[in-house]
């Protein structure tokens, strides 16, 4: 078991010193930020994939479609579009796809996602998840997300998460951020997770760090409640082709209801609302899923 666990720490520790140096590298590089450069924002909040401690896990092996649509103030308009995602489990590993259409800020695109999850041992478990898009000024040219988690405790009720990521827009901007959260399965139906990033946007080098807090209440095959709350500083934002924010704090509030209304489907709702000094944005997002 230690022999295992020093090499899956080797492995993330070299991942991860390439990654700063890769970092360094850009900020020393890159001029410094101009008024009128175009951007996106700094730090991409990924989705951690979803997994508990004992069987049968979350979310797996299930297809689902719905729509979302989004008012925002300041004379930015609305957001709408579209998605279909599917994961998919076998044997060690957890396969997850996505298509998302989304009209924002005036410009159209789709963004195509592919991950997996793989279980190393009892204890360790990691997920990569790579994307790009077609269109959409407001959608990466690619990014990628990485993440090693290790359970603890007696129960393995806890799980310790590190993360990387790495973000390429459609424009000058990369950025890249750094990931460290928790999550803790109290005795069911309760589960409680933060985490905190550290994102450097380049150019101009921008720190922008953020943090969020989740807690999540239900059981599978009947419902999953969550409020999830995010705060933070961003670095930059593109809201159109030549018009960007930079350097601001927002904060968001997310409450997602998932229900199971037969055995194996059922509809998934969300509610968000985010705010930073220029605008504010609310709306849903609605789904059905099939489980199989």
């Amino acid at each position: 078991m230690k022999n295992e666990a020093t090499r899956v720490f080797v492995a993330f520790a070299a991942i991860l010193l390439a990654s700063i140096a890769a970092m360094q590298a850009d900020a020393q590089t890159v001029p410094a930020q101009s008024a009128t450069t175009q951007s996106q924002e700094s730090t991409p909040a990924p989705t951690i994939p979803a997994e508990t401690v004992t069987s049968p896990k979350l979310l797996t092996n299930y297809i689902e479609g719905g729509g979302d649509y989004l008012g925002l103030t300041g004379g930015y308009g609305s957001w709408s579009g579209g998605y279909l995602r599917t994961v998919y489990e076998k044997k060690n590993n957890v396969w997850n796809g996505e298509i998302n259409g989304q009209r924002e800020f005036g410009d159209a695109g789709v963004y195509f996602g592919l991950g997996d999850t793989h279980t190393f041992s009892e204890n360790w478990y990691g997920a990569l998840t790579v994307g790009s898009s077609v269109k959409g000024f407001f959608w990466p040219r690619f990014r990628a997300d990485a993440f090693m988690n290790r359970k603890l405790l007696a129960k393995r009720q806890l799980i310790a998460t590190l993360g990387y990521g790495y973000y390429d827009a459609k424009d000058v901007h990369r950025n890249h951020y750094a990931y460290a959260g928790s999550t803790y399965y109290f005795t069911k139906p309760w589960v409680v997770e933060e985490g905190l990033y550290l994102g450097i946007s380049n150019p101009g080098a921008v720190f922008a760090p953020s943090g969020f807090v989740a807690v999540t209440e239900g059981t599978e095959k009947h419902h999953y409640i969550t409020i999830r709350t995010g705060f933070g500083e961003e670095g930059y934002q593109l809201v159109g082709p030549t018009i960007l924010l930079t350097k601001f704090e927002s904060q968001e509030l997310t409450g997602t209801w998932r229900k199971w209304v037969g055995k194996e489907w059922g509809f998934d709702w969300v509610g968000d609302y985010y705010h930073n000094p220029y605008y504010s944005r609310s709306g849903v997002t609605a789904g059905l899923f099939k489980d199989f």
